[in-house]
């Protein structure tokens, strides 16, 4: 059904509008006017869909804003309404309605100014193409309570013929009245109704707090065990997260049903429903292993006792017979960490190659080597001691577990390398430096760390790494010397290092340098190593600074170039910047110790005023290591608690400000202790936060942070990543709060970020 609008009533109050101006110079969307006329009255379809065009770029601008956005919806829902590029107009309207690409600061009155039109365009719900009545239902998903559209969806319910859609509808019709959502609902729960209908009203009735019931509990578990294998064409693409979907729509409804019965408590309901997913025999086991899947990650994100009920769970569907079941779940599992052993045996069958041996092609093969890489990095995350010979035995093949050894794998628990010295492996090691594999082409690399961690161990492989000094320049010379150290082979191991720095490029000539630096104590060379890089090009001189702070006092000849390198680059191209004045301000402190500080604290200065928040970050680092002579910034750097990512410099360098913490300070030690308790529940790896409470507290956390910590540590839903301000404390006295302001720096205590799902890309440690 389409609304007969003539083009006056479309653009009828144009002519009074008063347009702000937009700043918007790319196609005709700078005049508003002009283009909403072209897009209703233009006769020629070029014309129409230019001025479309432009909306559709101007209205999903980012920079600048286009803030015309507000008055233009009106006339977009009017012509939308006349049938005027009805699939188009729907979808750019629910793009500004959801927030897609919008600036910031605006979004509660974009949203408002879709919903405002809502009424005009709810008989498009009985419009002939699916595809439209989609897009509106989208739009009434964002656009809050209304009892008209509530009206309208029960009107239209018994006359919606696709099941996707009448679910979809039912779903939007709690947002716009939940009770009247629930009449639809009560209807629906009963077995001959149709599955995903049943789904969401179970959804609905648990979202409105209704008991857990048998009759809920069977309708839930019949929309999970239905359905068949999805091919690949009948992928979807989900337009709220931007992602291409294998399974369906109503799988979200379905993890959404578990999470919140966990939060209510009912997690066991929860694992039962999974239980039935995993259970169910026929056709349809891969979808139902990726429905599973697809619950489990946010279960494990978001509630601390889920990974350990969980983690059986995943160890089936790690030998589930779909590859892409079974590699999702290894991934899973890696990110449990050491929650995920229970499933180690299950991934040894992975990892030992079974499955490769099993397939019956190439690409099933190249797959299953894949999914076998994957789960012997978890054994080796895991520490388990099978994962050593078969890594030894399938080298070339295993570049993730090879990453995994040596602390590379963003999923490792350490930076370090974590495999212990093994014979087989060494000789593995040396076979592949010496015969490369292309499906392991960063193999050398790797193997260079782990050979250094080996120590003298790895000395049988000195030829091996010899042979990489002419072109593993940085990673092949510090290997060479961590291996031949105190042994015989000593001598030699210099001898090479001398002859590798000769010729190198400045850049490659500095790892050499300190290579050698480290096997015989040769500090001359590496300061002439050193020395040109303070002058070469961007990325030589940063690699020198770092290098020249590892001197210690020993490096006083390199001073006179470090205090040149305090001060940043003039200039628009990308150069020496602040952060890098930082590095250089480090080195001196490491060379001079206390006595440069009064040339560096206008460095720092200059650094916690920069907008990036990792060069603030660095100053507050510095800060931490000059101790008393930072007093004058520490007003300055007592802000920084604010933000994630500069809040741990900033309260590592204020207990080191005497002074700074305390009644007389610019933070006192209570609201420091509540910043750091936030931060244990904010931060993926809390230990930093908690050893900086250990050390607030004296070695013991004192009753008022040990008490809300073992609460928080405790509780059975993680918490939100929340912003790391304490609330106002209205007892607390405003005095001594420093020229930052306490007061300026507390947040509204509702306020909360996004929820601990970012968990789920983070890894759950």
């Amino acid at each position: 059904m389409t609304a007969q609008y003539d083009p006056e009533t479309i653009l009828a109050g144009l002519d009074d509008e008063t347009w702000p101006t937009i700043g918007f110079s790319r196609g005709t969307a700078a005049d508003p006017a002009g283009t909403l006329r072209a897009l209703v009255t233009a006769e020629e379809e070029v014309v129409r869909e230019e001025a479309l065009g432009s909306f559709w770029g101007a209205l999903r601008a980012r920079v600048p804003a286009y803030r015309a956005t507000v008055q233009v919806v009106p006339y977009l829902a009017r012509a939308c309404a006349a049938g005027i590029y009805q699939e188009t107009l729907l979808e750019l309207l629910h793009s500004v309605a959801n927030g897609e690409d919008q600036p910031r600061g605006d979004q509660d009155e974009l949203t408002a100014a879709v919903a405002a039109q809502v009424p005009l365009l709810l008989p498009l719900l009985a419009h002939d193409d699916e595809d439209v009545r989609r897009r509106l239902i989208r739009i009434v998903l964002l656009s809050g309570r209304s009892p008209e559209t509530a009206e309208a969806i029960r009107a239209r319910w018994a006359e919606e013929p696709d099941p996707a859609l009448r679910s979809a509808l039912l779903s939007a019709c709690r947002v716009a009245d939940p009770d009247i959502a629930a009449e639809i609902g009560a209807g629906e729960l009963g077995p001959d109704r149709d599955p995903e209908i049943r789904l969401v009203a179970v959804l609905n009735l648990v979202r409105d707090g209704a008991p857990w019931t048998d009759e809920l509990e069977a309708a839930a578990t019949a929309w999970a065990l239905q359905g068949s294998e999805i091919e690949p064409v009948e992928q979807w693409f989900d337009m709220d997260s931007g992602d291409w979907k294998d399974t369906d729509p109503d799988d979200e409804s379905f993890e959404l049903l578990l999470q919140l019965l966990a939060d209510r408590g009912e997690l066991p309901v929860a694992l039962r429903l999974l239980d039935a997913v995993l259970a169910a025999e026929g056709p349809g086991d891969g979808l139902r292993g990726r429905r599973a899947l697809g619950a489990i990650e946010p279960l494990c994100a978001e509630f601390r006792t889920a990974p350990a009920l969980l983690a059986p769970r995943l160890a089936s569907l790690v030998t589930h017979q779909d590859l892409v079941v079974a590699g999702r779940a290894v991934g899973q599992l890696r990110r449990l960490g050491d929650e995920g052993r229970p499933a180690a045996d299950a991934l040894l069958i992975h990892a030992s190659g079974e499955r490769v041996a099993e397939a019956e092609d190439k690409f099933d093969a190249e797959d299953a080597e894949e999914v076998a890489d994957n789960a012997l990095a978890a054994l080796v995350d895991l520490g388990d001691p099978r994962a050593v010979p078969l890594l030894a035995r399938d080298l070339p093949r295993r570049k993730e577990a090879l990453e995994a050894a040596v602390g590379i794998s963003p999923w490792s628990p350490r930076d370090e390398p974590s495999v212990p010295f093994d014979p087989q492996l060494l000789d593995a090691a040396r076979e592949l430096i010496r015969d490369p594999d292309r499906r392991n082409y960063s193999a050398p690399r790797y193997l260079c760390t782990l050979l250094a961690s080996w120590g003298p161990r790895a000395a049988p492989a000195l030829p091996e790494l010899y042979s990489l000094l002419a072109t593993e320049r940085q990673h092949a010379p510090g290997a060479v010397a961590a291996v031949a150290a105190g042994t015989e082979a000593a001598a030699e191991a210099a001898d090479r290092l001398r002859e590798a720095a000769e010729g190198a490029s400045v850049y490659d000539r500095m790892p050499t340098a300190e290579a050698l630096h480290r096997l015989t104590g040769d500090t001359g060379q590496f300061i002439e190593a050193i020395r040109p890089g303070l002058d070469d090009i961007l990325y030589s001189r940063r690699a020198a600074v770092g290098r020249a702070g590892r001197l210690g006092p020993a490096g006083e000849p390199l001073l006179p170039r470090l205090r040149e390198l305090l001060v940043p680059e003039e200039g628009e191209r990308i150069g020496w910047d602040q952060r890098d004045c930082l590095s250089a301000a480090s080195a001196v402190h490491a060379i001079v110790g206390e006595r440069a500080a009064d040339e560096l604290i206008p460095v720092l200065s200059r650094g916690l005023e920069n907008r990036d928040a990792q060069t603030r970050a660095s100053a507050a680092r510095l800060a931490a290591r000059l101790g008393a002579s930072a007093a004058p910034l520490a007003e300055r750097i007592a802000p920084l608690l604010e933000s994630p990512a500069t809040f741990l410099p900033a309260a590592r360098a204020l207990p080191a400000i005497p002074g700074a913490v305390g009644p007389e300070g610019v933070v006192d030690r209570e609201e420091l202790a509540e910043a750091l308790l936030m931060a244990v529940d904010s931060l993926d790896r809390p230990e930093p936060a908690l050893d900086l409470l250990r050390d607030l507290g004296g070695g013991s956390l004192p009753p008022s942070a040990a008490a809300p910590l073992r609460a928080s540590l405790t509780a059975e839903r993680r918490p939100p990543a929340a912003p790391l301000r304490p609330a106002p404390d209205p007892h607390r006295p405003a005095a001594r709060r420093g020229a930052a302001g306490r007061a300026g720096r507390r947040g509204d205590p509702g306020r909360v970020s996004r929820g601990r799902r970012v968990a789920s890309l983070h890894g759950y440690r």
